[in-house]
C-alpha cells in the first residue's frame, strides 16, 4: 500500500536519494523496485477523459545504438525507448518480422544495453522494435532510466494530479453552513469505491493495489467488504464469487480474451469486462475505471 503523506513518485525520490548515502535494506530494496514498476504504469495511462488505450510507457529521448544484421552493423538513434521495446531513426531499417541484436547506450552507463529483438513495424525512415530477450539486469538498468526520464515523469505528474483521494474524503465539518462546534473531533467518511482484487499473479496483485490506491480507489483482498467491482483472474474466480458474489457486483477477468476463454462453470460470471493476456496494471485499471464511468470518481 502507498504510504500516506505523499505519492509514488516522492516516496521513490526518496528512496533514491537514500540509496545514494547508504545501502538499502532488503525490505527497501523490493519497495524501491514496485514504486519504479508503478511510476511506469502511471506512465502509460492515457491523458484523463481521452477515451485512448493504454499505451506501454515510453521515454522520449535520444539513445545512440546499433544493431547487427547479417550483413552489417548499422549504427543508429533510438526516437523513443520503452520496457518492451523502442523506436529506431535509420535510414537501414529492416522488414518486419526480422530478428536483430541490438546495442543500446544509456547515459552514464560503462557498457551497452544488450537485447534481441524483432521488428514490429517498418518505414523508410525508421522501425519500430520489440524486445524479445532482455536478460534481467539490463531489464532492471533500462526501467530505472525510464523511471527518471523526464519526458515520462511529466505524464506521470499529470496522472497524479488527477488523484481524488482528498476529493473522495467528504469532512463532517463540510456538512453544515457553518463551523461545527466540535470540529476539533470531526472525522473523515471514506467515500472511495471498494474494489475487491485477487489474483495468481502476486506481483501483478502488487501493481494494482499500489496503482490503484494511487488513483484514489479502495483495494481489498477479503471477500466480506463490500465490494462493487471484483478483479479476479481464471484461478481465483469461483471461489472468490462463491464467497463474495453479491447482486450488482461487476465483476472484471484479467488475462483473458473474451467469454471463449471461459469455460465450464466460469461461463455463468457475466463479466462486465475483460483484460486480455498478457494484462499489466494500467490496463486492469482503465478497465475499472471504464466500469466506474464518468459520474464516479476515479
Amino acid at each position: 500500500m502507498a504510504r500516506q503523506g505523499g505519492s509514488a513518485l516522492d516516496e521513490y525520490n526518496a528512496l533514491v536519494a537514500q540509496q545514494k548515502s547508504r545501502s538499502l535494506s532488503a525490505d527497501e530494496e523490493q519497495r524501491l523496485e514496485l514504486l519504479r514498476d508503478v511510476l511506469l504504469e502511471l506512465g502509460a495511462l492515457p491523458p484523463a477523459g481521452s477515451g485512448l488505450p493504454v499505451r506501454p510507457a515510453r521515454a522520449d529521448v535520444v539513445l545512440e545504438l546499433s544493431f547487427a544484421t547479417h550483413e552489417d552493423v548499422v549504427r543508429a538513434y533510438s526516437k523513443n525507448i520503452g520496457a518492451g521495446g523502442l523506436a529506431i531513426r535509420t535510414s537501414r531499417a529492416l522488414p518486419v518480422g526480422s530478428t536483430l541484436e541490438l546495442r543500446i547506450t544509456l547515459p552514464d552507463a560503462p557498457q551497452p544495453l544488450l537485447a534481441h529483438g524483432q521488428v514490429a513495424w517498418s518505414r523508410e525512415d525508421g522501425m519500430g522494435v520489440a524486445f524479445t530477450q532482455l536478460p534481467p539486469e539490463g531489464e532492471r538498468r533500462l526501467k530505472t532510466f525510464l523511471a527518471a526520464d523526464a519526458s515520462l515523469l511529466n505524464r506521470v505528474r499529470s496522472v497524479l494530479k488527477t488523484d481524488v483521494i482528498e476529493l473522495l474524503k467528504t469532512d463532517v465539518r463540510e456538512l453544515g453552513k457553518g463551523p461545527a462546534p466540535q470540529a476539533a473531533q470531526a472525522q473523515e467518511v471514506d467515500t472511495r469505491p471498494i474494489v475487491l482484487v485477487r489474483l495468481l499473479d502476486a506481483r501483478l496483485t502488487a501493481l494494482v493495489t499500489e496503482l490503484f490506491t494511487q488513483q484514489g480507489l479502495r483495494i481489498v483482498a477479503e471477500t466480506d467488504k463490500p465490494a462493487s467491482i471484483i478483479v479476479v483472474d481464471t484461478g481465483t474466480a469461483l471461489d472468490v464469487l462463491r464467497a463474495a458474489g453479491r447482486p450488482g457486483a461487476r465483476i472484471v477477468m484479467v488475462n483473458v480474451s473474451g467469454p471463449d476463454s471461459l469455460v465450464g462453470r466460469l461461463t455463468n460470471l457475466n463479466p462486465a469486462a475483460y483484460v486480455k493476456h498478457p494484462a499489466t496494471a494500467a490496463s486492469v485499471l482503465q478497465a475499472v475505471a471504464r466500469l466506474l464511468g464518468p459520474t464516479e470518481p476515479r
